[in-house]
């Protein structure tokens, strides 16, 4: 029983430090890739995500500079509408494409300190760290 008791004490311990979207859809946010489940980030090119007037996203995927639309709804996301640039970039075009599917997946988030959680369902995708 002590066990159960302290296993509840800490879930709502961690929740009390995670915070729902709302912070993003209030003010401009901006974010850089720092963590990518699965992948591999690579090292000549960083991934942002700007989230601004609750419900627009962009940024940099690597290469190019991406756009889109934002659905924000406690801890619920989702982006749609993505659309970017089209320079070709050997080295990240494998990374890009991936990213830009990964965005598409989004279904969750949650912020906690400085840093951003996405997520499908209850997978994680992409961490993210507020650059401002």
């Amino acid at each position: 029983m002590k066990k159960i008791l302290m296993a509840l004490f800490v879930v709502f311990m961690l929740q009390a430090c995670t915070k729902d979207l709302k912070t993003v859809t209030q003010t401009d946010t901006k974010w850089e890739l720092k963590e990518w489940t699965g992948k591999t980030l690579p090292t000549t090119a960083k991934a942002t995500l700007n989230i601004t007037d609750g419900n627009k996203i962009g940024g940099k995927s690597f290469c190019n500079s991406y756009g889109g639309s934002a659905v924000i709804n406690g801890n619920a996301i989702q982006f749609s509408k993505i659309f970017g640039t089209k320079m070709y970039c050997e080295a990240v075009a494998k990374a890009e494409n991936n990213y830009y599917a990964d965005l598409e997946k989004v279904t969750a988030g949650k912020i906690s300190g400085n840093k951003l959680y996405l997520y499908q369902n209850e997978a994680l995708l992409m961490v993210f760290a507020k650059t401002k």
